[in-house]
């Protein structure tokens, strides 16, 4: 059995790694993406160091035949800019005049949550040490200017051989 911090770092190795997600975070937020394990002494991930990815063990399951599961949440936080290097918190698609209805999108967690999105396909495929069992994610449509972050959870299974998988 790997242990629960190696598959944190084999994670955190393969989206640092990821061509795709450093590309998608230059385009989007002007530069590569951060990736921290734990929380560390200073702090934990901001403002300044987005974007980020925050890989933590989650709380451990305790419903009964769950001790083969181990749980990570992954947080992606990033500043969003537009076009011009303005910060992003709204995109008005249509303008409300007193004759038609307008439509105001939320701009910020949108490319946040396909920042997410793209380390959820790296996660599936990593390699980390146990086998993704499930992945959950929690939309967060709350802005929470400048920074706006998307979260995800994975359920690593780790089975003590072929025969409790097959039961």
């Amino acid at each position: 059995m790997t242990a629960h911090r190696q598959i944190l770092n084999n994670l955190a190795t393969a989206i640092a790694e990821s061509e795709t997600v450093r590309d998608f975070c230059v385009e989007s937020f002007g530069r590569g993406l951060a990736v921290h394990v734990g929380a560390y002494a200073a702090a934990v991930p901001g403002e300044r160091d987005a974007p980020f990815c925050w890989i933590t063990p989650r709380e451990e399951n305790e419903a009964t035949k769950e001790d083969d599961l181990f749980s990570v949440r992954v947080v992606i936080g990033g500043l969003v800019k537009g076009e011009g290097g303005e910060k992003v918190i709204e995109n008005v698609v249509t303008e409300r005049t007193a004759t038609a209805n307008g439509l105001t999108l939320n701009g910020g967690n949108a490319i946040v949550e396909s920042l997410r999105d793209l380390v959820m396909t790296v996660a599936r495929n990593a390699h980390a040490g146990a086998i993704v069992n499930r992945i959950r994610r929690e939309e967060n449509d709350i802005a929470h200017f400048p920074l706006e972050w998307a979260t995800m959870y994975i359920e690593y299974l780790e089975p003590d051989g072929l025969s409790s998988v097959l039961n």
